[in-house]
């Protein structure tokens, strides 16, 4: 499990650190305005679709099903072959509906834009949407890769939409930059789809075109519903805050920055650790022990390196978005907006890591009718916070009810599990977390005390606020470790205990 995490983590880490190069140069092109709000309402369908038919829900659906299929080659193969081959039907007649359909969705989604904006945004959106067929076929793909322990490919695949949208902005420009960005997630799409087909090929999971409607495949598409409601919550909320934050001007764009960053930590420790959970779990479905054994060292895991983060963004957001963002169009007011909704995100981190390490559970057994009730709630929760902060916050209350949510679908997560014997915090667990603590919070004093001298920011050198930048993190690294090493008396092995 360390192994598969930190492998996933390793080239998670190098797609998330290619994705906030492509943020930069993105928000030194087109910065927080009109433009990029277009741009970003745009992809956000793409990102919306993508977790309803990828990642999100689809994979979940099919690693558990696919996992009991493999005693016997034959039906592993038939089952793989009929999933993928009726998934991309379903795709392209969706694609084909929502090509029509797509200026009346963008109405309902970003009320707030003016005719100009409205209808560029309904361009793009058209340009990304067949994005979703490749990088959805990718996903089943790379379940399959998953099962079998190769985890690379599927971290690797991001790299290249990132690649693409970075070349794009070096590229003359199709009447505007954001045409550019447009087309070149399409061409990322289809990268993404030929090196997981290429990975598929080489490791011998082999398939076919096949529409035969087994019993497991029906029981597949019985689970996908739920599936896309549960694992789609995010998505819908950060929809739901688009939807808000387009009544005012450029809040779209401070909460995409904001969320950019803290989805990196979200997908190197997070989704790393979800992934990796996730057929791990599915073949202990008869050893609750072991389950929760499993669970408990991934929590340990989790919490020990988003903590650290976590605190980061809370005391420092404005020296990480002044080194990262503010060149070009992103000024310094831009700075200010951001940093508020970035230190509101960065709450629910904690709350994130428990939540994927808890939902393996759920999806390995098909259960997922209870989470999806739990997501509902923590939606229409985050709904109803949206209204009542949003007139004293602004952008900032989007991301400060999105971080209560996610909260509360981790107490409910947690209470279920606890009370049908799912699940147990160890005594040991428990005592780690508080070591963690501890160390998490020497090291934010350290922090805020080396971060006096942010005023050499007011230098617009970009050397001199990365240099600053990478001494205070690689200072906080030093101090957080050292402390923990002092807590756990010398001795990390203990954090192995769980």
């Amino acid at each position: 499990m360390f192994k598969s995490i930190f492998t996933f983590s390793f080239f998670t880490a190098i797609s998330r650190i290619s994705g906030l190069i492509r943020d930069v140069l993105i928000a030194a092109v087109i910065g927080a305005t009109p433009l990029a709000d277009i741009f970003f309402s745009s992809f956000r369908f793409a990102n919306l679709f993508r977790a309803f038919f990828a990642e999100g829900a689809f994979t979940t659906s099919f690693i558990p099903l696919y996992s009991a299929e493999l005693h016997s080659n034959k039906k592993a193969f038939d089952f793989a072959s009929s999933i993928i081959s009726i998934t991309f039907i379903i795709l392209v007649v969706f694609c084909l509906i929502m090509q029509i359909s797509l200026p009346y969705m963008t109405e309902i989604f970003t009320p707030g834009f003016d005719q100009s904006k409205f209808a560029l945004t309904v361009t793009l959106s058209r340009i990304m949407l067949p994005y979703i067929i490749f990088v959805s076929i990718a996903s089943l793909i790379g379940g399959m890769l998953q099962v079998k322990q190769h985890f690379a490919s599927t971290a690797i695949a991001p790299i290249l939409l990132n690649l693409c949208l970075i070349i794009s902005l070096f590229l003359p420009y199709i009447k505007t930059p954001v045409h550019n960005l447009s087309i070149a997630v399409l061409i990322g799409g289809v990268l993404q789809l030929l090196l997981i087909i290429f990975s598929a090929y080489r490791l011998k999971s082999a398939f076919s075109f096949s529409l035969k409607l087994s019993n497991e495949v029906k029981l597949f598409f019985k689970r996908v519903i739920p599936a896309i409601i549960n694992n789609c919550v995010t998505q819908i909320s950060v929809w739901i805050d688009t939807i808000m934050a387009s009544f005012i001007p450029n809040a779209v764009s401070y909460i995409y920055y904001a969320d950019r960053l803290n989805q990196l930590p979200q997908g190197i420790i997070g989704v790393a650790i979800g992934t990796v959970l996730l057929p791990l779990i599915s073949k202990q479905m008869n050893d609750t022990e072991n389950i929760i054994k499993i669970q408990n060292k991934a929590l340990n895991i989790g919490l020990m390196l988003i903590m650290p983060i976590t605190a980061a963004f809370i005391i420092i957001p404005d020296i990480i978005l002044l080194t990262l963002f503010s060149y070009g169009q992103f000024d310094r007011y831009a700075v200010q907006q951001t940093a508020p909704a970035l230190i509101a995100f960065s709450l629910s981190l904690p709350a994130f890591i428990i939540n994927k390490v808890l939902l393996p559970t759920f999806f390995a057994k098909g259960s997922l009718k209870i989470p999806t009730i739990f997501s509902l709630i923590c939606l229409g929760i985050n709904v109803i916070l949206n209204f009542l902060l949003m007139s004293k916050y602004q952008h900032t209350g989007i991301a400060i009810a999105t971080s209560i949510s996610t909260w509360i679908n981790s107490i409910l997560l947690i209470n279920y599990l606890i009370i049908n014997r799912m699940y147990r915090i160890s005594r040991v667990l428990s005592l780690n977390i508080i070591k963690i603590f501890i160390a998490t919070v020497v090291m934010s004093l350290a922090l805020y005390f080396f971060s006096f001298l942010s005023t050499i920011l007011l230098l617009d050198k970009i050397l001199i606020r990365v240099d600053y930048l990478a001494i205070l993190i690689i200072l906080s690294i030093i101090v957080y470790f050292s402390t923990l090493y002092l807590v756990f008396r010398g001795n990390l092995n203990h954090l192995k205990y769980v």
